[in-house]
This record gives structure tokens, sequence and C-alpha cells, in this order.
């Protein structure tokens, strides 16, 4: 079926003609924009488009290329559910309602201080720290796992089939996905972020942990509507983008290492005869995990991350086939 026919609605809006509620009756669009004014970033989010169901918000901007051309630099398209939305590899994200998931367009000239491949992380960092970063927010447990998914501690619910004797672990909430084309020395990169903002299931959301926190440290932190998270999301991104475009990521290596999961972490390398090493760190010029030999220690492997799959549970390493 063609992805136009998919779309049930789709509004492309500007200041002055903001579709109301009867419009886009599960996405608020006025509040949308207000906190999107709020945050007050000049080009991320700075023009937004909206589908109440479609295939993937980045499936709709790659097969429409000549309308992406076409948008400005920040333009975000997001959508209240997607039918088929998209993980790394071959990996499928459900998007039910309570899930914020949109693709955000950069254009982005390569300069040595700021490679390309770093805007994933750049990303990744964004969605964590638009929430920690708020007064009161800070010590909520929101991780990174190498090398863009993003995780939060899960805390079994008692109607839960599976929750019986299960102890609090970390769990995935979301994802980013970046694709890239270069034209004249310039990228044009389409970010895919998928968020569970506000759905406890299937795992745990942004909203639970922060009702968690409220209920172990007596504490009365608001939950943040999908709407508010993005306008937070993308304003948090342009923030630490243009940090990133001026000093690369050495500055932002501190609250990247603060919020990952991996410190000190041991693992197990598959492809090199199951070889145990324990993690160091990532490089600011490329992402590559940087691990250190525990045979030999003056062996320091760097591994890519679109060439490798990192399963927490077992601590295992290996080649994506």
């Amino acid at each position: 079926m063609p992805e136009s026919r998919l779309h049930s609605m789709l509004v492309l809006c500007a200041n002055d003609a903001l579709p109301d509620e009867h419009e886009t009756p599960r996405f608020d669009m006025r509040a949308a924009i207000k906190y999107m004014r709020e945050t007050r970033a000049h080009t991320a989010g700075s023009w937004l488009m909206y589908a109440d169901t479609t295939r993937s918000t980045q499936t709709f901007l790659e097969r429409n290329a000549r309308l992406a051309s076409h948008l400005p630099d920040g333009t975000v398209h997001v959508a209240t559910m997607q039918l088929n939305g998209r993980g790394r590899g071959r990996n499928a994200w459900i998007s039910p309602v309570g899930c914020l998931q949109f693709t955000m367009l950069i254009r982005h000239t390569q300069r040595k201080q700021a490679p390309v491949v770093m805007l994933q992380y750049i990303m990744s960092l964004a969605i964590v720290e638009a929430v920690t970063s708020l007064p009161g927010y800070d010590a909520l447990p929101l991780r990174l796992k190498w090398p863009n998914d993003l995780y939060a501690l899960h805390v079994p619910v008692s109607d839960s089939d599976d929750s019986s004797g299960s102890a609090p672990a970390f769990a995935k909430i979301g994802g980013i996905l970046v694709n890239s084309s270069c034209a004249r020395g310039e990228f044009t990169l389409l970010f895919g972020c998928g968020i569970n903002v506000a759905n406890r299931l299937p795992t745990t959301s942004i909203n639970s942990v922060i009702r968690d926190y409220n209920d172990t440290h007596a504490t009365r932190l608001a939950t943040i509507p999908v709407e508010r998270m993005l306008a937070l999301a993308t304003a948090k991104f342009e923030e630490l983008y243009r940090t990133f475009l001026v000093y690369g990521f050495d500055p932002l290596l501190k609250a990247y290492y603060r919020r990952w999961l991996h410190s000190d972490q041991i693992v197990t390398l598959a492809d090199r005869d199951y070889e145990r090493a324990q993690v160091v760190g990532i490089s600011a010029t490329d992402g590559q995990l940087q691990v250190r030999s525990l045979q030999s220690p003056r062996t320091v492997y760097s591994l890519q991350p679109d060439g490798n799959s990192f399963d927490m549970l077992r601590g295992l390493i290996s080649r994506k086939l």
C-alpha cells in the first residue's frame, strides 16, 4: 500500500494555523507548540509535521525524498502510532499509544572536530538529559546502552504475569536509528527516535519511573506529557549539538559516562574466542567501544557500533549477522 494511504491524518502546520483538538485528538498540537516555544530552540523542532497513524515516520521521509529536500533544517515528523516502526538491523519497534516516536531532519556539514558518526550518541544523550536536567529529576534511573538504546529501571508490578519474585532491573524504553545521505559535502540525517514516555508496557516508561521515584522518595515530580517530551528532547539535542560543532564530543563525555550502563563492565567477545574484557569507554571521534583484554591488559580492542550486537543480560558482544 502506498505510504500516503497509511496516513489517516497528516498535518503540516505553521504558527498561525494550528489545528484544534478535533483535528489531532491524540496529540495536543497547541500544547506541543507551546512547549517548543518555551524551550526556545532555534532549529530543532522549528517545523513540526504530525501523523496520527503512519507506517514509520522515518520511512515516510525516506520515501518522500523530494518533500524532505524542501523541508527546513530541524523539521520534526511525529506520529501517535506507527504500524511498522523500525529499529537497528531488522528489528521492529512497537509503537503503542503513550510512546513518542518521531524523526528529525538535520543537515550537517562535516567538520574535523565534529564527525557525523557521533551524532547518534548526541541524540541518545539528549533524550536522557532532557529529563534528568529538569530540577529535581537528576537522580531518575534513566541510562544509555551503547550504542544508541535508552534504558530505565523497571520495577515489576504486582499484576504483571512475570513479576513474582522479580527484582528491579534495567529495561529498554527506547532507541535511536540514524540514516544519512551525503551530497556536496553536506550530510542529510534522519534521526528516528522511539521513546516509551507514558505506557508502562511492555517494560516500563519514563512516567512510570517518575511515579516509582515519587513513591520511594516522597517527592511530587510531575509526569511528562508526550508533547512536552518532544520539545525537551529536541531542544536538548540542539544545545548539545551546538557544543559539539565547536568543541567536538570531548566536552560531552563526562555526561555520557554518567548516564551509561557500562562503566568497568566485564564483557565476553564472541568473535575473539570468547575472550573476557573490561569496558574502558568510547572513542570521542568515531564512537567505537573500547575494551581492555583481561588476558592481555596492554591490548585494547575497538568495536564498531554498526557491526556488533551487545547482549546486556549475558554481557556478550558479537558480530551482527
